[in-house]
């Protein structure tokens, strides 16, 4: 059995974005090779929710961005500068909804969450579904970052 360290494929970014009664959650998933062999670009997954619409389903997008894989299919490290200079174009994708929270008046509640992204999870990601075991990550996380169990005001 494979241990989750060597299953580790990076790390998702969780941002909770409150204003007013409404939250916006946003998870940003790296890109990877799943545990299926497929290949998985960025993929944001939002909701907002509040309390009149407190269970939405989550969204996904995904980058149109393509790292570059060896022959054995896994993914080509990046060197620091290169992934610098790449930046704006694996997430720009995302700048509207940014932009459109920060319009909106939209601000990080508490700080980011970073957790740890196996290949298992991004068999999810690959299917367009919401990555539950990441969601128990971040969960846990918010719990002993004192985030609350609330996640919007009522």
């Amino acid at each position: 059995m494979e241990n989750i360290q060597s299953n580790v494929v990076g790390k998702a970014l969780y941002l909770e974005l409150r204003n007013g009664n409404n939250t916006n959650q946003i998870i940003v998933m790296p890109e990877g090779v799943a545990a299926n062999g497929s290949y998985v670009p960025t993929v944001t997954y939002r909701r907002r929710i509040s309390a009149n619409t407190p269970r939405k389903t989550w969204r996904v997008t995904s980058s149109l961005f393509r790292s570059e894989r060896n022959p054995d299919g896994q993914l080509i490290p990046l060197g620091r500068e290169h992934a610098l200079s790449t930046v704006a174009d694996r997430l720009g994708y995302s700048k509207s909804l940014f932009d459109q929270l920060t319009a909106g008046g939209y601000k990080i509640f508490k700080q980011p969450i970073t957790v740890e992204v196996t290949k298992d999870d991004l068999v999810d990601a690959y299917n367009c579904k919401t990555p539950y075991k990441v969601l128990a990550r971040i969960i846990r996380s918010r719990r002993a970052l004192n985030f609350g169990e609330a996640l919007f005001t009522e």
